[in-house]
Order: C-alpha cells, then sequence, then structure tokens
C-alpha cells in the first residue's frame, strides 16, 4: 500500500501509542512525510508528544492521556531545603519519562535503550512506592482518602503513583509533586509521630496498638516484623526511628538479636543502624535511628535498596549480596570498597543464621553521580530461629553453614566469622535472651562459627 502524502497529530499519536521512544528517522520513515512536517505536527500536538535527547539521538513520546501526567520530583536536602530535581512525565502504556534539572546522570541512567525513559515507575521512585508493613496500613487507614483501594495487593500504577504523592513509604529524600512537598514541610515542624523520649514506653505501647488495628501479623509476607516510625524528642534535640515490636517471648529474643548485631558490626567498624532495645509491660521494642535522616533538622538522604536496583540493571534477583556486589561493582553503580563490604555483610550473615538476606534488605545512598555508598547494615539478625508463619514453634538448632561456592574467599570468612564468634558469644551472655534453650544454641554456634572458620578462612 502507498504511504499517505500527509498525516495528521492523530497518526503521530498512534505509532507513538506503546510509550516508547521512537527516533525523527523511524517516525518520518513510517508516516511517509518530510521532516518539516514532522515538526509541524509535534507542535501541533502540543503537550501530548515530548521531544527529548540531544541532537545526535533526539527521541518522542506521547504523554499519557488523563491528567495531570507530570510532576516535579523534588529532593528533600539533609539540611531540610528542599531542591527541585527535574520533572516526571507519565507516557501512554505506563512508561515514564524523567527529565532532570541539571546534570544528574544516575536518575537518568538507561534501563534499556535511551536515558530518562523508564518501561514503568522509575527504579529511584521504587521504594517509596507504599510497600510491606507500613504501606499495608496506609493503604488501609487512607485508602479511601486518596481515592485508591484500601486493600494494598489491589493497587495499579496509577494507584502507586498517588501513593508516592501522599508520601509513600517516606524512605530517602525524594519528593514527588507539590503535596508531597507541603506534607514533608509541614511534618519538620509538627511531626505526627512525635515522641518525648521520657515517655518512649507509654508512647511506643498506644502505637503499637495503632499498627496492629486491622492488620493480621501473622499475615505478613516472610514474617515481617510490624513496626512503626517515630520522631523522638531527647531534650533540645530530635531524631528520626523505625520502631520494631513484638508481643511473643521468641520474636523479642529476635529483636535483641537483631540488636546485638547491629552492635556487633559496629564495634568491628562496620556501618550499622544505631539501635536501642526497650522492654516493658510484656512488649519488646527495637529502636532504630534512621540513617536516611538528619538529627534535629530531620532532613533527608538518599536511598534505593538492592532490589531496585537489581530489578532495573541486572534482572537476577535471587544472587547472594556477594554476588551482586560483584556485578554492580562491574557495572561502575558502586566502588570496590562497597562491594567487598557487600561481600563480608554476605559470610557475617550466613554465619549468624540470617535466613531473610533477600534483596530489600541492603541499600545505597541514592546520590546524583558517581558510585552509590553502601547503606548502613539493617534487618541482621538469625531469621532461621523465627518461628513459621503457622505460629507454631520450632525447635532451635544450630547452624550448619555450607562451604563456600567459589575459592579466594577466606579473607572474607575470617572476618565475618570473627564478628559471628563475637555474636553469638553476646546471644549467650548477654543475658537479654529470656530463652535459655536459645542461649544454648548460641554457645554451639560459636563453636560451629570456630571451625568453620579453621577450615574455610585461611
Amino acid at each position: 500500500m502507498a504511504r499517505p502524502r500527509s498525516a495528521a497529530v492523530a497518526d503521530l499519536l498512534f505509532l507513538l501509542q506503546s510509550g516508547d521512544p521512537m527516533s525523527s528517522a523511524e517516525l518520518v520513515s513510517q508516516l511517509g512525510i518530510s521532516r518539516p512536517l514532522l515538526s509541524r505536527l509535534v507542535a501541533e500536538a502540543g503537550e501530548q508528544v515530548i521531544r527529548f535527547g540531544n541532537t545526535r539521538a533526539t527521541a518522542y513520546v506521547a504523554t499519557e492521556r488523563s491528567r495531570p501526567n507530570n510532576w516535579a520530583l523534588y529532593r528533600m536536602g539533609a539540611d531540610a531545603t528542599p531542591e527541585p530535581l527535574g520533572t516526571l512525565h507519565a507516557l501512554r502504556g505506563e512508561r515514564f519519562l524523567f527529565q532532570p534539572s541539571g546534570q544528574r546522570p544516575n536518575l537518568v541512567r538507561a534501563v534499556e535503550a535511551v536515558s530518562g525513559h523508564f518501561p514503568g515507575i522509575p527504579w529511584f521512585l521504587d521504594d517509596v512506592r507504599p510497600q510491606g508493613f507500613l504501606g499495608r496500613t496506609l493503604a488501609h487507614r487512607n485508602g479511601k482518602l486518596m481515592g485508591v483501594p484500601e486493600d494494598l495487593l489491589s493497587w495499579r500504577t496509577a494507584d502507586n503513583l498517588i501513593g508516592i504523592q501522599h508520601g509513600g513509604t517516606g524512605i530517602g529524600d525524594l519528593l514527588l509533586g507539590s503535596r508531597a512537598v507541603d506534607q514533608a514541610l509541614e511534618q519538620l515542624q509538627n511531626p505526627p509521630d512525635a515522641v518525648a523520649i521520657e515517655q518512649r514506653l507509654d508512647t511506643y505501647a498506644r502505637m503499637a496498638r495503632d499498627a496492629l488495628a486491622g492488620e493480621d501479623v501473622g499475615s505478613s509476607p516472610g514474617g515481617e516484623q510490624p513496626k512503626f516510625t517515630a520522631t523522638v524528642q531527647d531534650g533540645s534535640s530530635r531524631y528520626a526511628a523505625i520502631v520494631k515490636f513484638a508481643v511473643s517471648v521468641r520474636w523479642a529474643d529476635l529483636l535483641a538479636m537483631e540488636h546485638l548485631a547491629l552492635r556487633t558490626l559496629a564495634a568491628h567498624g562496620v556501618p550499622a543502624a544505631v539501635s536501642t532495645l526497650l522492654q516493658d509491660g510484656g512488649l519488646t521494642y527495637l529502636e532504630l535511628q534512621r540513617f536516611d535522616r538528619t538529627h534535629d533538622v530531620l532532613g533527608r538522604r538518599g536511598f534505593v535498596s538492592l532490589m531496585s536496583l537489581d530489578a532495573a540493571f541486572t534482572g537476577e534477583g535471587r544472587r547472594s549480596w556477594a554476588e551482586a556486589g560483584r556485578q554492580l561493582q562491574a557495572l561502575r553503580l558502586i566502588d570496590v570498597a562497597s562491594a567487598e563490604r557487600m561481600a563480608l555483610l554476605h559470610w557475617f550473615g550466613q554465619l549468624i543464621g540470617n535466613s531473610d538476606m533477600h534483596q530489600g534488605n541492603l541499600g545505597f545512598e541514592l546520590v546524583d553521580d558517581g558510585p552509590l555508598p553502601l547503606c548502613p547494615a539493617y534487618d541482621m539478625l538469625p531469621m532461621y530461629l523465627a518461628p513459621p508463619r503457622s505460629g507454631a514453634e520450632r525447635e532451635p538448632v544450630a547452624i550448619a553453614p555450607r562451604a563456600p561456592e567459589q575459592i579466594g574467599q577466606g579473607a572474607v570468612i575470617a572476618r565475618a566469622a570473627a564478628m559471628a564468634i563475637d555474636f553469638w558469644g553476646q546471644v549467650a551472655g548477654s543475658g537479654l535472651i529470656a530463652d535459655a534453650v536459645l542461649c544454648e544454641v548460641a554457645r554451639r554456634n560459636r563453636e560451629v562459627v570456630a571451625t568453620y572458620a579453621a577450615r574455610f578462612g585461611r
């Protein structure tokens, strides 16, 4: 069939309906028109078509029909000052385009083929998307107000965008749209989760009850620990925290072990979240100071999880932290030191029986340019001792670490083993663990790790 001698805006939009970018050469060829006519069609289309890229790699995309379909993206800086980063456009086909203000190579790094173009919500916003225990709580409590389903599992892309604009998880420093900026600034002055340090236990008890309202804790994926946020006022200073809590003896002991694991890492020079263990009235709380927040002014620092990075750039999903570190280093997303620390955390986790080292439990500081620094360790504990989702108690046994899959890891195993031996010794003798059986298992695990280090840590 012969090509038409002229074309209309509707023809241009038809070619761009998938949301994928097309070059001017592709459009001119498929429409059978000249470049000047293409330019006129693009001008006539107005906000329905975006031209982006440099002169040598100009591309065109069609924006989403519904409005609004673009939002300003801000960063809340460490000094609590908002900084505009650029504009996020929703495209047809649930694609997105981010156009930065200034040079921000990490935020426009090509996921598929074109810089700034993403096949879904950009990876750097994925951790802000409501998810997990706190995300389900947000959906349950505010779904009607936001105009989205109260069941988080029913959310689609448009619902996630609305959730992000309402603050989302609040993780990291990114704010999408004016609503999120206004809300963040209001919370600086009047934190909705404010707690006086001398009243923590009473206030935390109320917050724990509120957090559980309407939440079936046993249904949490992967045994996810219930939690809430807090802004703790300590005299003239304040800090942001995430507070995990437990009502059963086993989970209380596991929170105590997480506290000891983080303290052990820090004592051995490995950055880890600062934690405080609080116990009262049958409840145990683990208060974790947020490393994505600054003290006093409550400014923010960027964050992106290994899960989000992996989904965007490697797609492996099940690689260990050590293997993922080597892969991210090869892609120049992180530096050698971060890759080495990921390997150390991998082996420490293996030697303390952390069976839940998924990619959401390790993160990086999101920066505009250069390697992404590894964040302090968090969610590090012997999850193999956690009760099953059925609630039935399991007889605790000693760990049985497997031989290394690769050679040449003796040095990192030796260092991780020294930390694990220290950790298990503290579990056995700290007095923080209520279950005497777990203390005995800890003593056996200390011996297991020492034997393992003698075999493989050289």
